[in-house]
């Protein structure tokens, strides 16, 4: 038996397994790029069924059919050695299985017992709250945290999960204490970074939270395109809320969109910062073809409601009608015949939004309202942080204005500026209800 980087037991006796398996692990959890050496270390080890298990799951990541069919290919390795594997290694295997198969039910139960059982697996953990995270629930995506945090007390990785957890919970102080802690650990943690960043914005201390971005950014180059981008996008959020546009538009180019185009967060992350600028009446030029024709492009859709969320309206913006109608007909089907944990997501929240945001790429805002408000108090089923569904709150408040619904917006702008004094775009809002009521 050896052990990986945590001290967890691992059914191997080959160094190169150990190797590419603690390479997989970090870059996982603190978004690095050295994934693929797990493909060589399970083809040469194919008895360490949890080594097939990472290289299963790689192949999901990939987000493609080719990337699919390298999955069923480890799925089947891995379950064939399951036998000979350590009891963690087990249920760590058969929760990448129900990720295979789409059993999202089983998987849920399985990721919480995986954590409680064995804590001392910091993957196993991230890889639970990111789960839990796509479908909304704060509290277990704290609990997870806050199961794991003492068998991992020098670990940064550890104190950055928290961080995020506490976030998205509203435990902002500490929040900000666990993200600093992290930093100060092990300064290359960018999750600990986009912990932090998120609890500034919501403060509202965008001048910190420009410098915090600014002076730690040099630790994001070697990073995966996700975190790179999207801590980027962070950074675009602070100048965009104070009604600097041009800074944002110069990160949209330059740091956002063109790392791998090809990837949904990072078609997301442009996505989210384009509609924001348009939304505040800034003229985002031809942007909207380019990222358009890559969500078009597309091989996988219907996966995670947010996501076609944002493809919806880039699809409807960019005037791709045959890729728009492909993946509403997916969504349709979703609310039919997604597994019961996701099914309302996609029927009471997802497809009425999605319906509502395409009514605003057409400038019909009363249509809009009338589809939006069917979903917009069920937001949070979705997924997503607190800051990247604050896009479609403002599309909410922005879709109620153009309809002259004025009544209606003014509430929910004074609440925005009562939490969040002095906050140009809030303000600028509000005096837009007020001057044309």
């Amino acid at each position: 038996m050896r052990e990986d980087m945590f001290g967890n037991r691992l059914t191997t006796q080959s160094d190169q397994t150990v190797v590419a398996i603690n390479q997989f692990v970090e870059s996982y959890i603190g978004f690095g790029t050295d994934f693929a050496p797990i493909f060589e270390a399970s083809d040469n080890d194919p008895d360490c069924a949890i080594a097939a298990a990472y290289a299963a799951l790689l192949g999901i990541f990939m987000e493609t059919p080719e990337g699919h069919a390298i999955a069923r290919k480890y799925y089947a390795q891995a379950q064939s050695g399951m036998n000979k594997a350590t009891e963690r290694e087990q249920l760590f295997i058969s929760c990448i299985l129900d990720i295979c198969d789409n059993r999202m039910g089983s998987l849920l139960k399985k990721l919480r017992q995986l954590v409680m059982d064995f804590p001392g697996d910091l993957f196993g953990a991230k890889l639970c709250q990111n789960t839990y995270f796509n479908i909304g629930d704060d509290e277990t995506l704290l609990w997870v945290a806050d199961s794991v945090i003492d068998r991992h007390t020098s670990c940064a990785y550890a104190y950055g999960m928290r961080a995020f957890g506490r976030e998205q919970s509203s435990m902002l102080d500490l929040a900000e204490e666990d993200g600093r802690r992290a930093t100060e650990m092990q300064r290359k943690e960018p999750w600990a970074h986009h912990a932090v960043a998120h609890v500034l914005l919501t403060q509202g201390r965008h001048d910190e939270g420009i410098k915090w971005m600014d002076d730690l950014s040099n630790e994001w180059e070697d990073r995966n395109s996700f975190m790179f981008t999207h801590n980027w996008w962070h950074q675009a959020l602070f100048f965009l809320e104070q009604e600097d546009y041009e800074t944002p538009l110069k990160l949209y180019d330059e740091k956002i969109w063109g790392v791998d185009k090809t990837y949904s967060l990072d078609q997301v992350n442009a996505i989210s910062l384009l509609w924001r600028l348009e939304q505040l009446g800034v003229d985002v030029g031809d942007r909207w073809e380019d990222v358009s024709r890559y969500v078009a492009e597309r091989q996988q859709t219907n996966d995670e409601p947010f996501y076609d969320m944002h493809y919806g309206y880039a699809l409807a913006r960019g005037g791709q009608t045959e890729a728009l109608g492909r993946l509403m007909s997916g969504m349709e089907k979703m609310a039919i015949d997604a597994p019961d944990v996701t099914r309302k997501s996609w029927a009471d929240v997802a497809l009425p939004a999605t319906r509502g945001f395409i009514a605003i790429a057409e400038g019909k805002f009363d249509e809009a309202v009338r589809w939006l408000s069917k979903a917009q108090p069920r937001y949070q089923e979705i997924g997503g942080s607190h800051a990247q569904r604050d896009l479609f709150e403002l599309a909410w408040v922005t879709s109620l204005l153009e309809a002259g619904k004025f009544d209606e917006a003014r509430p929910i702008l004074e609440a925005r500026v009562k939490f969040r004094q002095d906050v140009p775009m809030d303000a600028r809002l509000l005096a837009r209800v007020n001057g044309r009521n």
